[in-house]
């Protein structure tokens, strides 16, 4: 083998640490080398702080959030600052909870002195002269560093990784893995990151991808890494990676990795899409209770007519609704001088034991919406429902007996079709719809319609001609707290060694709107929680809401234990959150999902009604990590740590620890299952459970006869 400037492939590992010995050898540092505690320091973990002190306040404290003692003010605001500064006192971390303000202060250090190490133009040097300088190595550094490496690669111990994730480079370090990382790609903007922390308060953390590491540190060790990490790319550079960690699957070309490398992307991600998700969950057996609101792809032309049809009924039973509502409410459905025909009330009747009749009966027969007969008498019926709806318009009724007989019969009636429909609590009473691209997320793009002509408008935008988008029954009765709604965000983990498991994390957390909840008001600050949503308005937030507009689950856990809920979530919430994200995972991945050993993180989203019931929302393959607040930096670190436990610890030894994810599937193990099932027909009112034909005059005699039957 020719080495061409140290620079040339090996054919073999032998080779390779041959090479790797003479270069190193023949290396050296640009600069003083620190003494060895120093650079193990790096790594080092303090228990207690100085900087977080806690206080006596702390015994009243909210579930989950510590009180801590103000941090200092952080006086470096150059690149130009000491090139191993006095000042840099180590960040010493304390406990996982904190204040708001200091916690994301020690993120927001964290990052500056990463910037540091990578800027200041001593270390800029001394990382450049490292590849380049053939002065002698300490040879203690030179015994560390190659013995590191031929231990890694003996091993099978080289891991690489696609973004800025240092907690997971941090724990693969303390297992003995080596980092496989090229000095010339810096995995952030480190000059547009000074200058936005430089510029911004010190709760700013910028668009990182994940939460720095808040291990013991100063810029030294940094820098000191820096250049070691400069010397082992020399040595491993040509070797294949045995762990290769990234969140975006375009990064990477699957067919150029060997199916014994871990790597945490898998295939078959259909469920990730809006689209194809809706189709998953369509397409798995009745005798499983998913909850996931009806869906519709627009751009097939015949979903689009099932959505109108769909649309049309649901405003049928929200019509209903209301009327029965007014009967125990200060609302005024009937006058004697109302603007509305009692012909609505007839309408809605028949309609809706059309509907019965072709769910309970064995004769074939059509649903009269489902014909275009009755067109013109539909567009009247959305006119007198959009004047309820909107105007607050009154029905003309001559007399309270007539009154008194419209409850009777609609109260039954609405019975009979709760039977039928198993989203007929969530739908409300004003026909409510959510329009979403299907491939976006952080609630880009979204809007929320109630009026046909307004939805049907939105999607034919010029900006949305290109593009796949869903329309979604928006959940009317959400769970409030503080009067405001909320959604739940459960992180997933998936590997693939055969058999496929499932895991779910324990821990996650809530998101606030920031606004009153009212189905009035279609403004994003009611209605969407994303965070790139909420940082906006938070401030502007309903008393009760949480700073950030977010809670951890213990600290919900505590919430519903304080209004006499507490048993809700382990015998409800999360089993029915397993047994929904294990059903669809089952389902899509009944083919081969991937390479041997992938594994991959996701991020579902969830609405709870009133009921506590948890509703699927969306199934996230690139769930943010970003540490846009305390609440996620701090599950973020847990996680990442905790996704080594169960990909790298796990495999080697059944009994090692897993952190906070629990195994709910494998082949020989199903956890959480809800033992309540709601067997219920597929619950989409544009498809008659029968075979159709067109309704005759016979048929509609024995809708008639079938009526006075079901009515007793």
């Amino acid at each position: 083998m020719q080495s061409n400037g140290g620079r040339s492939g090996f054919k073999t590992k032998s080779s390779a640490l041959r090479w790797a010995k003479r270069t190193v050898s023949a290396a050296g540092f640009a600069g003083k080398m620190v003494e060895k505690r120093t650079r193990d320091a790096t790594f080092k973990r303090v228990e207690k702080s100085p900087l977080l002190k806690t206080t006596e306040k702390n015994a009243r404290r909210p579930p989950g959030v510590a009180i801590v003692a103000a941090a200092p003010a952080d006086k470096s605001s150059t690149i130009d600052d000491e090139f191993v500064g006095g000042n840099d006192e180590p960040l010493e971390t304390y406990e996982p909870t904190w204040t708001v303000e200091n916690y994301m202060r020690l993120l927001r250090e964290s990052l500056m002195k990463e910037c540091k190490s990578h800027l200041n133009d001593s270390c800029r040097d001394a990382v450049a002269q490292s590849m380049t300088s053939t002065s002698e190595l300490e040879k203690d550094a030179v015994a560390e560093l190659v013995k590191r490496a031929t231990n890694a690669i003996q091993g099978k111990r080289i891991f690489s990784i696609h973004g800025y994730y240092p907690i997971i480079a941090e724990e693969l370090k303390k297992r003995g893995w080596v980092e496989k990382r090229n000095p010339n790609f810096k995995p952030l903007n480190y000059e547009y990151l000074f200058t936005t922390l430089t510029l911004t308060n010190s709760r700013s953390t910028c668009n990182v991808k994940s939460p720095p590491s808040l291990t013991s540190t100063t810029v030294e060790s940094l820098i000191i890494e820096n250049i070691e990490n400069s010397y082992l790319w020399l040595i491993i550079k040509d070797i294949s990676p045995n762990y290769i960690f990234t969140t975006n699957r375009y990064d990477i070309n699957f067919n150029k990795i060997n199916d014994v490398t871990i790597f945490s992307q898998l295939n078959n991600l259909s469920f990730c899409s809006k689209v194809e998700l809706a189709g998953t969950v369509k397409a798995i057996s009745t005798n499983v209770s998913i909850k996931f609101p009806r869906t519709y792809n627009i751009s097939d032309t015949r979903t689009m007519d099932f959505f109108i049809k769909d649309y049309r009924f649901t405003a049928l039973l929200g019509s209903l609704k209301n009327i029965l509502m007014s009967k125990n409410s200060q609302k005024t459905m009937f006058s004697e001088n109302g603007t509305i025909p009692y012909e609505m009330i007839d309408f809605i009747e028949q309609r809706c034991w059309e509907f019965v009749h072709a769910y309970q009966t064995e004769e074939e027969s059509d649903m009269l919406w489902f014909t275009t007969i009755l067109e013109d008498c539909w567009n009247k019926f959305m006119v007198w429902y959009y004047e309820i709806i909107e105007e607050l318009s009154t029905i003309r009724v001559c007399n309270t007996f007539q009154i008194n007989d419209i409850y009777e019969r609609f109260d039954g009636l609405e019975r009979k079709i709760k039977t039928f429909c198993p989203q007929f609590f969530i739908d409300g009473d004003t026909n409510l719809w959510i329009v979403k691209p299907s491939n976006r997320c952080s609630g880009i793009g979204i809007t929320l319609e109630r009026r046909l002509n307004n939805i049907l408008k939105t999607i034919k935008e010029p900006s949305k001609l290109n593009k796949t988008y869903i329309i979604q029954k928006y959940i009317e009765k959400p769970l409030l707290i503080f009067n405001v709604k909320v959604d739940l965000r459960q992180y997933i983990l998936v590997t693939n060694t055969y058999p496929m498991q499932i895991w779910m994390y324990k821990e996650g957390y809530v998101r606030f709107c920031s606004k009153k909840f009212t189905v009035q008001d279609l403004c994003e600050e009611v209605h969407l929680s994303n965070v790139r949503v909420q940082s906006i308005n938070r401030k502007y937030r309903v008393h009760g809401v949480p700073e950030e507009c977010m809670w951890d689950f213990a600290q919900f856990k505590e919430y519903l234990k304080s209004i006499e809920k507490g048993d809700k979530w382990h015998t409800s919430i999360y089993p029915t959150i397993c047994e929904t994200i294990s059903t669809i995972l089952i389902k899509s991945f009944k083919q081969n999902i991937g390479k041997t050993f992938a594994f991959q993180l996701f991020g579902a989203d969830f609405i709870l009604t009133e009921h506590f019931e948890p509703w699927l929302i969306e199934i996230n393959s690139n769930p943010g990590l970003n540490p846009t607040t305390s609440i996620i930096a701090r599950i973020a670190t847990m996680l990442l740590k905790d996704i080594i436990k169960v990909t790298v610890d796990f495999p080697l030894n059944s009994n090692a620890e897993t952190g906070l994810f629990e195994n709910i599937y494998s082949d020989t193990l199903v956890k959480h299952c809800n033992a309540e099932k709601n067997i219920t027909k597929e619950y989409y009112y544009y498809q008659s459970p029968k075979k159709t034909k067109q309704l005759n005059k016979q048929s509609h005699k024995g809708i008639e006869q079938n009526k006075k039957k079901i009515a007793r």
